[in-house]
């Protein structure tokens, strides 16, 4: 357990997206706050005899090669084409180039599974050709392989961490990120996720659980977080890239700050790999110890993003917790689940929420939940509504939980100068 001193302060500088709702943070944010679903049929694959046959995809996206090296090509899949493009946006928005000492530079991301090119195992794997050259190209199914090339980018010399832990990969790398900075072990970290799991071995294994939305006919009301109807997730895909920086560092070289990073959260479930605990046990925790870790009372928290997956328990469980943290004779936070707008992004999931959380408090606006008709009455929360509106909070939380029962929370904060 890292030996407690005295934490300093760590900043957001810099945010970079790649979404089903644009291929900039800018344009991401804005459809964030126009309420606009981009679901719809599959395109990437024929889906259409899956009991599935829609996600959030990101469309018309389009690599800039440039960005890697020749020789890095082939180690490049579709999840890191995305992560790479969110680095750079957030490295440039943050303005660190020759500004900061390498070795005090860090890299910490939550990556996924991405998605196998099975037809290749088909052509070169089984029929034993092992003299193609192409086996080579085994190592771009790494995740650690995002992570490196992140790395030698930004001159990133002070370590390379890649995290999974499913849906809460993300989350854990933001707050593994954090405490980096936090307890002087870096100076800066690019941290952040990326993913892209909209293929057919993850489309049938998601509907073999009897996780996925089968509102095909109307893909873009499927997600429905905390609705009466909600029955189930749409897959989404993307990356999302933020720049940690020690208060003090960003301050002496100018730089534009977002917002503040707070505290952070990790639990685990230890329940079913699949289910939270009935009791919410696990989110409470990690919840709870954000809060604490901020020095802020649970009054504090003016909005959560939550988690939010338009699943029957998950969305009930969530409200449960958030419910019994926040909430005091019925008052507290507005909750939004924005993954009605981009879809589950999986590992980016909790990075482009914790974005979300932090140009929501810098610019004092609560984000929509859009597709819901009727609240159901079991998800006691207070959700923002259809359309964005203003606010006036000074700390925001965002929620993430993965399968196999990883709970985290990350509190950021307007930055007091």
């Amino acid at each position: 357990m890292k030996q407690k001193h005295k934490k300093r302060r760590v900043v957001i500088t810099g945010i970079g997206a790649v979404t089903p709702l644009g291929h900039s943070f800018r344009n991401t944010w804005l459809g964030i706050l126009e309420g606009v679903s981009v679901a719809g049929p599959v395109t990437r694959f024929d889906a259409t005899k899956f009991p599935t046959t829609i996600a959030y995809e990101v469309k018309d996206f389009t690599f800039n090669k440039d960005l890697i090296l020749d020789d890095e090509q082939n180690f490049v899949n579709r999840a890191a084409e995305f992560g790479i493009t969110a680095s750079a946006e957030a490295w440039e928005q943050a303005g660190l180039l020759g500004n900061v000492a390498p070795e005090r530079v860090a890299v910490c991301l939550g990556v996924g599974m991405c998605s196998p090119d099975y037809s290749w195992y088909d052509r070169v794997v089984l029929p034993e050709n092992f003299s193609d050259p192409s086996l080579k190209n085994h190592i771009s199914f790494f995740p650690d392989q995002v992570s490196s090339i992140i790395g030698r980018m930004i001159g990133a010399k002070g370590g390379i961490t890649t995290i999974h832990t499913a849906c809460a990969s993300s989350g854990q790398s933001l707050g593994e990120a954090y405490e980096s900075v936090a307890y002087g072990d870096a100076d800066v970290v690019l941290t952040g996720g990326c993913d892209s799991m909209i293929h057919p071995f993850y489309l049938a294994g998601f509907s073999l659980l009897g996780a996925l939305s089968k509102r095909n006919s109307d893909p873009r009301t499927a997600s429905r977080p905390f609705d009466s109807a909600r029955e189930g997730f749409v897959l989404g895909e993307g990356a999302c890239s933020l720049v940690f920086e020690d208060f003090e560092h960003a301050k002496k070289r100018g730089a534009k700050i977002i917002a503040e990073v707070c505290g952070y959260g990790v639990s685990e479930s230890a329940y079913r790999i699949t289910d939270l605990n009935p009791d919410g046990s696990g989110p409470i925790e990690a919840m709870q110890m954000a809060i604490d870790d901020a020095g802020i009372k649970p009054g504090a928290i003016g909005y959560v993003n939550a988690h939010g997956t338009s699943t029957l328990l998950n969305d009930r469980i969530e409200s449960l917790a958030i419910n019994r943290v926040m909430y005091s004779r019925g008052v507290g936070p507005f909750v939004s689940s924005t993954k009605s707008m981009t879809g589950h992004m999986i590992s980016a999931a909790g990075a482009i929420e914790l974005a979300f959380c932090a140009q929501s408090v810098a610019d004092q606006l609560l984000v929509p939940t859009i597709n819901v008709t009727e609240q159901d009455p079991e998800c006691e929360i207070a959700l923002t509504g259809r359309h964005v509106r203003d606010g006036s909070f000074t700390h925001a939380l965002s929620n993430s939980v993965g399968f196999g029962g990883s709970n985290t929370a990350v509190v950021v904060g307007r930055i007091d100068l």
